[in-house]
């Protein structure tokens, strides 16, 4: 993946309208009894920085799935937001959810192949009951690498990867698309197989977005049963509990800075502010 650096009224600019979705996001949880974490980077940041990570240009948060579920029904798009997800928008690639800000653009180039613009917008991950029969949970685990990797290869060609990925990754694309498998198609093949192992006694969840990393990222379920409040630039955000064994299995000792040859962004290509 190309690495970037932003300069820094426009990295303040885009940290300072993400502020902006997160607490229009904020607002609707506490309005409509809904549970949010801050998850991944922005909860590195929220503890190590109080707001965000200085070098990084994403917000993003988590829900379990019955919470994401609520938050879909009661959602609705507005003259400000967009919620874009594989239901809402037919050749959505991800199994992740984004808040949208409207009359923005926030896109890489990857995206130019999508039917439909991204803007500045918030990441919004779900985290599914694991299995707890370790037979169940390898099946589980694979199909769900499987369901990930196809959904994006279904709509995106991947140009920017060595010679022999990219030719997998391509030949699928073509494949895909001669047997019309689009996003829709196999998202619903997808929630389906997951609705399969939802449990509210399950032990584990995971983040079936984050399986094309080298392992799956999987969660202590009751990690994410109590809330605390911690500062975000401004405000004060929800975090996990137990954020401490979280990040320290993310990202070892988390407190340590990285190197500053190491402090980058992703690789954004296009970007509009429009009246923000």
């Amino acid at each position: 993946m190309k690495l970037k650096k932003y300069d820094d009224t426009t990295l303040k600019h885009i940290h300072d309208v993400e502020l902006m979705i997160l607490k229009d996001l904020i607002r609707f949880c506490d309005e409509n009894g809904l549970t949010y974490f801050m998850y991944a980077g922005s909860l590195l940041g929220a503890i190590r920085h109080n707001g965000f990570i200085p070098w990084d240009d994403d917000l993003d948060v988590c829900m379990l799935r019955n919470e994401f579920e609520r938050f879909k029904k009661l959602f609705s798009s507005n003259e400000k937001y967009d919620l874009l997800s594989i239901e809402s928008q037919e050749d959505y690639p991800y199994l992740f959810a984004k808040l949208n800000l409207k009359n923005t653009r926030f896109e890489e180039k990857g995206a130019l192949q999508l039917d439909f613009t991204i803007g500045i917008n918030i990441d919004i991950f779900v985290l599914d009951d694991l299995a707890d029969n370790k037979y169940k949970r390898f099946y589980q685990l694979k199909k769900a690498f499987l369901y990930n990797r196809l959904l994006i290869v279904s709509k995106i060609r991947i140009d920017d990867l060595p010679v022999i990925p990219k030719l997998i990754s391509n030949t699928a694309y073509h494949i895909l698309n001669i047997l019309k498998l689009n996003p829709t198609k196999i998202n619903k093949k997808c929630l389906n197989f997951l609705s399969k192992y939802s449990d509210a006694n399950a032990k584990n969840v995971f983040d079936i977005s984050a399986m094309a990393h080298e392992y799956p990222l999987i969660y202590d379920k009751s990690d994410f049963k109590e809330v605390e409040k911690v500062q975000f630039e401004d405000i004060y955000v929800n975090v996990p509990k137990n954020y401490d064994k979280i990040l320290t299995e993310l990202y070892g000792d988390y407190m340590v800075l990285p190197p500053e040859e190491k402090r980058y962004n992703h690789p954004i290509d296009f970007i509009d502010f429009g009246k923000y």
